[in-house]
């Protein structure tokens, strides 16, 4: 999928998922409204009302509604941002030259002057994380506390 298929889909479930919370706000402000005007009405200090009660439960099914729709947009949004970020480590794992090998089976990265094994293979975000940070340290290994001590001896 294209990179620009995928931000639409975002965006369109982004903006679905705003107009589903606006409209549960909405429809709790005019719960409030209808749960007062019910209280002044019943405690005394207003003689008629227009409140049917059915419109009480109407209200709170379509706050129920519109927030469940929104919370099934977020779950979505949230595993289409993890899939995304499995998908990038994966990639810069394999532009980066690291193989999945079988034998320890996991991510392995390969420089000229020896092989690092990264992590397991369901964890390739950490192992993006691993090589990254082992890439930046430079390829060259740090010599150990023994080698440092043989060294000066």
């Amino acid at each position: 999928m294209s990179l620009h298929k995928l931000r639409a889909v975002f965006k369109d479930l982004n903006d679905k998922s705003d107009k589903a919370r606006e409209a549960a706000l909405f429809e709790i402000q005019e719960l409030k409204k209808d749960l007062t005007e019910l209280q002044r009405h019943l405690s005394g200090r207003k003689r008629e009302t227009s409140i049917v009660p059915e419109d009480l439960i109407r209200s709170a099914y379509d706050i129920s509604y519109h927030y469940r729709g929104m919370q099934q947009r977020q779950a979505i949004l949230a595993e289409l941002h993890e899939e995304m970020e499995i998908a990038d480590a994966m990639e810069y794992l394999e532009s980066r030259g690291a193989k999945m090998l079988q034998r320890p089976a996991g991510w392995h990265w390969t420089s000229s002057q020896d092989e690092r094994f990264l992590l397991h293979e369901d964890d390739a975000i950490t192992a993006a994380k691993k090589l990254r940070k082992l890439l930046a340290s430079g390829k060259r290994r740090k010599k150990t506390a023994k080698k440092k001590k043989a060294l000066k001896n």
